[in-house]
């Protein structure tokens, strides 16, 4: 039996003992890592659902506790109930005026669109969460709420940090979805 590092030393040394084998077991590894990371991402999501399940209700765009809503609200000790997606970051909409502004290009490394799962038509709120939809962007379905698109921030380093609130850049004012009676505040 031989041991991890002399079956590595064997898979870089080939016959010919060129610098050409060596180059193509990095992409292969790379390759077989992929592969195994997408097996099991989707052996886990499809047990995921299949273990779960999900209904939303029409009339409020709600679902039952069981299932993991893209759109879900969270008690911020400074800012009230807010809309938080499902790893708990925070949620923003950039608006000038009340008016939507698009952000593309380099406005997306620091504001991060939030974007309908795969496969899916309609976005889901948890409890509270009414007036999601989706517009039609480059980066494929962005989820909306009121019509403002939603965004994570970048500087956000963990669930429930709202860095971003009030910062003007990218052609308006970014602000923290405020929900239930401290939207107006």
């Amino acid at each position: 039996m031989s041991s991890p590092l002399s079956t590595t030393r064997r898979a870089q040394v080939t016959p010919t003992g060129g610098r050409g084998a060596r180059r193509l077991v990095v992409p292969a590894l790379v390759a077989c890592a992929v592969l195994i990371f997408a097996a099991c991402s989707s052996s886990s999501s499809d047990s995921d659902s299949t273990s779960s399940s999900s209904s939303t209700d029409a009339t409020t765009g709600t679902t039952d506790s069981n299932a993991t809503a893209d759109v879900e609200t969270a008690d911020n000790s400074d800012l009230g109930t807010i809309l938080v997606d499902a790893d708990g970051f925070t949620l923003y909409t950039l608006t000038n005026g009340g008016n939507p502004v698009e952000c593309t290009g380099g406005c997306l490394a620091a504001w991060p669109a939030v974007l309908l799962a795969a496969g899916t038509d309609t976005p889901t709120g948890g409890d509270g969460v009414t007036g999601l939809g989706t517009v039609s962007t480059s980066e494929g379905e962005q989820i909306t709420h009121d019509s403002l698109p939603l965004y994570r921030f970048a500087g956000d380093s963990g669930a429930g940090d709202a860095t971003g609130d009030g910062i003007s850049s990218f052609g308006g004012v970014w602000s923290v979805v405020k929900v239930g009676t401290d939207a107006a505040s």
